[in-house]
């Protein structure tokens, strides 16, 4: 059988195959953030097509929290059409999860009206107006948001919730040294750079228990730079499992790189330094990469981004091409 179309259990929930759909925004939610028909349409498309987890793109935690188009999870009217969507996504056979994120920093000017917030007051990462660190108390109400927002997705009948550590969002930055200079428990080394990303995940498991899978989306290459270290990835990763997420999940500039002189890929290293099933993605778009990515070690779930976002029935050719 192939790797890629071999099922797997994640605390007791069985996914049929090891294939994700990562979360890739559409822009396509109605003025309020609310579900439409064309964003349940996408989403039922690549359930269809055989893909055993669905994550849905990046759901703002807050009002004008990212970009003008977006989805969001923030207010009691934006559950009916996330009750549609999970619905949809099961009624296809998906596992159905959403990412939820807060734009900080590098939220659009257009929703912000150019007053963004961030862990400091420096050049955000696209050159544009610099945001407003964040007092202490700011950064545990929006932590709250995050955990509200899971547990509304979960109500509406998501069965999994992604907290967005990824990408030079809000979160992301706190775990840069070059965006993060506080000097705070919320700043300074990995560990305090780590923090509110950690209290985060802790918190939405603690809210949502049993009731749905949480895990955190994290990316390295977008650190190197800045001298992010093997050692750090060594606190990072075990810091986040002790929380009591269910999975991890990698962003990366490509699956198989290899990282810190290694000889591993950033996949295989995360997955040395914890017992959580990894979600990578990053170049996986030709069928026999991701069955590789999977079969190697990698990870455990391949996530395939552009070509499933430009090819619905992807999953389904990817079947017929590997025999699964």
């Amino acid at each position: 059988m192939s790797a890629l179309f071999s099922p797997i259990e994640v605390k007791g929930v069985r996914f049929k195959n090891r294939v994700a759909m990562p979360p890739m925004v559409t822009l396509k939610a109605d003025a309020e953030g609310c579900v439409t028909d064309v964003i349940l349409e996408h989403y039922a498309a690549r359930a269809r097509a055989g893909t055993g987890l669905i994550i849905v793109e990046a759901t703002a935690v807050e009002s004008g929290a990212v970009w003008k188009g977006g989805l969001a999870a923030f207010e009691d009217e934006h559950t009916p059409g996330l009750a549609r969507l999970a619905k949809r996504i099961h009624e296809e056979g998906g596992f159905a999860a959403i990412q939820l994120v807060h734009g900080g920093p590098q939220a659009s000017v257009e929703v912000t009206d150019g007053k963004r917030v961030g862990p400091s007051a420096v050049t955000p990462p696209d050159d544009g107006p610099i945001p407003r660190g964040l007092a202490v108390d700011e950064i545990q109400t929006i932590e709250g948001s995050f955990v509200e927002a899971a547990a509304r997705a979960i109500k509406a009948g998501f069965d999994g919730a992604e907290i967005h550590g990824a990408h030079n969002y809000l979160l992301d930055t706190f775990l840069s040294a070059k965006y993060n200079v506080r000097e705070d428990a919320y700043g300074g080394s990995i560990r305090g750079r780590m923090r509110m990303l950690a209290e985060t995940c802790r918190r939405a498991k603690e809210r949502i228990g049993d009731g749905g899978l949480v895990w955190c989306r994290i990316s390295i290459f977008n650190k190197l730079e800045e001298g992010f270290t093997k050692a750090d990835l060594e606190t990072l990763v075990p810091g986040l499992a002790e929380t009591g997420i269910d999975m991890v999940h990698i962003s990366t500039d490509g699956v198989f790189k290899e990282h810190f002189d290694s000889g591993k890929s950033i996949g295989q290293l995360v997955k040395g330094l914890c017992d959580l099933p990894v979600i990578a993605a990053g170049g996986l778009g030709d069928p026999v990469d991701a069955e590789r990515a999977v079969a190697e070690g990698h990870c455990d779930f391949a996530a395939v981004g552009n070509a499933m976002y430009e090819d619905a029935g992807w999953t389904g050719r990817a079947r017929d091409a590997l025999g699964g």
